[in-house]
């Protein structure tokens, strides 16, 4: 945004934050949600360390739950088990979590929360919640399966140790190709923003469905990607694309060259 660098904006919001706390009066605001990595809205987008320490300190000055919204980098994906433990002193109160728990073989999400908030709930009376195939133990032995190897076969570790390798070809790609503005993300959760100019960021039409083709073109070359136009295409937030590999071999930087002269509007 206009007259902001990274860490400004990142103050901005995290005030923001307070500034609608208050406005809505700090007794009727119970929580306040948020992707510590980016998914589907942002991309794995990450703000900068200061964010998240800030937030934390907004929500206890106020009495507000913090909720980590954790569908999609949680499980492992970010090279820890969830992606809040990347800021120690920006914990959540509660986590959200699903997909990557059963390695998308089955359903599976789950709620996590601390005792002290637990031991509250029971006092009150407890917490009825669940659906007709709540806790059905072919998902619960998946996910047993899943968590065992995640730890066995050191995935985490993994994945951040291939995430930086990801990262830098990315990196390489963006400074060989004019249609990539930035790259971003943690771990093995990543994403390229699709520019029509790196140098204003200026982004391509909606009507041109850059995001869209760029997906079909990937795939056509073996290549699978994840592509969404964000708020309609507005000049504001733009197009990007979610990679994730377990090995940032040779096919992603040739098929992303092949994507480079193939895609032309």
């Amino acid at each position: 945004m206009r007259g902001f660098d990274v860490n400004s904006y990142a103050d901005y919001c995290a005030n923001e934050l307070e500034r609608q706390i208050l406005a809505e009066g700090e007794d009727t605001v119970l929580a306040f949600i948020m992707e510590p990595v980016g998914g589907v809205a942002t991309g794995a987008l990450v703000a900068p360390d200061h964010y998240y320490k800030t937030v934390r300190e907004i929500c206890d000055r106020y009495g507000v739950l913090l909720i980590f919204d954790e569908v999609m980098c949680g499980a492992g994906r970010t090279g820890t088990f969830l992606a809040a433990h990347h800021w120690p002193d920006a914990l959540p109160d509660l986590v959200a979590c699903a997909k990557g728990l059963s390695a998308g073989y089955t359903p599976l999400g789950a709620m996590i929360a601390p005792n002290r908030i637990v031991d509250k709930v029971v006092e009150s009376g407890g917490f009825l919640h669940g659906h007709t195939y709540s806790g059905n133990p072919l998902s619960s032995a998946i996910g047993v399966a899943v968590l065992t190897e995640l730890v066995n076969q050191d995935l985490m570790r993994n994945a951040d140790r291939m995430g930086v390798l990801l990262r830098q070809r990315l990196t390489t790609l963006k400074e060989r190709t004019s249609t990539i503005g930035d790259v971003r993300g943690m771990g093995l959760l990543n994403a390229v923003e699709i520019v029509r100019d790196k140098a204003t960021k200026e982004i391509f039409p909606a009507s041109s469905q850059a995001s869209y083709r760029v997906s079909a073109i990937a795939r056509d070359l073996g290549l699978h990607i994840y592509g969404r136009r964000a708020a309609g295409g507005s000049s504001v937030n733009g197009s990007w694309q979610l990679l994730r590999s377990s090995s940032p071999n040779k096919k992603l930087t040739s098929s992303w060259n092949c994507l480079q002269r193939r895609f032309a509007f």
